[in-house]
């Protein structure tokens, strides 16, 4: 009788785990040059740009040249300072929308973890509506409300984002709060909001860097299609959506216009997002290798 021989897991997984670790360091070292460049671009057209953002004396579809780097869009602007504009927006959708997402979502999530059972059941279920409702659809009413504007986009964003991260702070809390110390905490008498703030909110932040950093890319996504429909940052802004927007009808006359914001915003989304995965790398313990 022949015997089996079985792999052996312990020499498979060791010999992993160096690939493992290259894999990590590669994406997250690729997210932060993505990211970090394109950031650095924005933070930098706040102070300069190498023309004024209205200026169009440029002439109307010039090709990349030593006085206009990227060229010249149909009505004459420079083609770079539109593109540090537009990285300095999605900078600005990023951040507000995600400050606005966690702002209501961890505020609803912990209401709904903390209150009485049919308060949690009514938070859930306008919860799950508000998740199954359309980013556009929203988009278009608060448009409505507000008018067109980057406020408005930011607020839509953020308002779509922050019933998943209020589905996911409920879910977080729940299982801190059915901890033996957070018993403990009860019976020496410390109130619900105090063991909320002390205990449950300083557990829960960890696990919501990684949702929050993933919303990031998702939201600059969003403002993109927003503004490629109209329904975001109106003009003199520059938006890559509305610059990719504008640019369709002479893209044969002038490709540049319409391929450099997308490569910009295509390489945007991805250094969040690979900069959102290193992030769940260093804050799962159990995605961590060992040795």
């Amino acid at each position: 009788m022949t015997a089996t021989i079985l792999p052996d897991t312990g020499t498979m997984a060791a010999r992993a785990a160096p690939r493992t670790r290259r894999r990590r360091s590669v994406n997250l070292a690729v997210g932060g040059i993505l990211f970090g460049v394109i950031a650095v671009i924005g933070i930098v057209s706040v102070f300069w740009t190498p023309f004024a953002f209205d200026d169009t004396s440029g002439g109307r579809l010039q090709p990349p040249s030593g006085e206009h780097w990227a060229g010249t869009d149909r009505l004459g602007r420079d083609l770079f300072t539109q593109l540090m504009i537009g990285a300095r927006l999605a900078l600005a959708v990023g951040f507000g929308s995600v400050a606005i997402a966690a702002l209501i979502g961890i505020a609803l999530g912990l209401l709904a973890a903390v209150a009485r059972r049919w308060i949690d059941d009514a938070l859930t279920s306008l919860l799950d509506i508000a998740i199954a409702f359309p980013t556009l659809l929203l988009a278009m009413l608060v448009v409505a409300w507000r008018g067109a504007s980057l406020e408005s986009a930011i607020l839509a964003i953020g308002l779509a984002g922050a019933a998943v991260i209020a589905r996911l702070t409920r879910i977080a809390a729940t299982r801190v709060l059915a901890m033996d110390y957070i018993t403990a905490a009860r019976t020496s008498g410390t109130g619900r909001w105090g063991i909320v703030f002390r205990h449950v909110l300083r557990n829960v932040w960890p696990t919501l860097i990684v949702p929050l950093a993933l919303q990031f890319g998702g939201a600059v996504g969003a403002e993109a299609s927003l503004s490629y429909l109209g329904l975001g940052s109106p003009p003199p802004n520059a938006s890559w959506g509305r610059m990719l927007e504008e640019a369709q009808s002479t893209v044969l006359v002038a490709p540049t216009a319409a391929i450099l914001p997308g490569i910009l915003l295509v390489a945007f989304i991805i250094g969040a997002n690979l900069l959102a995965d290193g992030l769940r790398d260093i804050a799962d313990p159990t995605t961590r290798s060992i040795g």
